[in-house]
């Protein structure tokens, strides 16, 4: 699936989606030339692994172009050295009308207990766009689980403090 236009069954159709259906997992590997002079995987790296997770999540959900317009609540909580294998989580969390918030997680799993060990969060918004690169609405999602109207009510915390910040900075 490439994100050159338009997915009409998908873009066409403005009924609520599940969060499960936008959930993505991918792997990365930490190589020489993603690190710094401590053989630790650079911030931008793994900024460029989220970034990369979310457009899927977005471009799916949407049916049609997406583009990054803000990051939020970026976070690293651990080097990652050269051969660590990042397991990267990514997850739509609520729409917007034309904007979607996506939540990321980097994580590494522990060779001796095979438990995943936290590594970076942060949250992407990106918007769905039209050929000319105006916005467009995008399908609203329909959290299920608890977790999931947990993260819908605290993507809208996240954005009413984004907006309240640019009026204060910007009056």
């Amino acid at each position: 699936m490439r994100n050159t236009g338009i997915i009409p069954e998908i873009a066409n159709n403005m009924a609520p989606r599940k969060v499960a259906l936008t959930k993505l997992e991918s792997h990365a590997i930490v190589h020489p030339v993603d690190t710094n002079a401590l053989d630790i995987a650079f911030g931008g790296y793994l900024m460029s692994l989220m970034d990369e997770a979310a457009c899927v999540v977005a471009f799916k959900h949407a049916g049609r172009k997406v583009n990054t317009v803000s990051i939020d609540g970026v976070r690293f909580w651990k080097p990652s050295l050269v051969g660590t294998i990042l397991n990267i989580h990514a997850c739509l969390n609520r729409v917007f009308k034309t904007s979607m918030e996506i939540g990321l997680k980097i994580t590494e799993t522990d060779a001796h207990t095979n438990e995943e060990i936290p590594v970076a969060r942060a949250y992407f918004t990106f918007v769905a766009i039209d050929d000319n690169g105006k916005p467009v609405q995008a399908p609203p999602v329909e959290p299920e689980s608890d977790e999931e109207k947990r993260r819908f009510e605290q993507a809208l915390i996240r954005r009413d403090t984004r907006i309240e910040l640019a009026q204060k900075l910007n009056p």
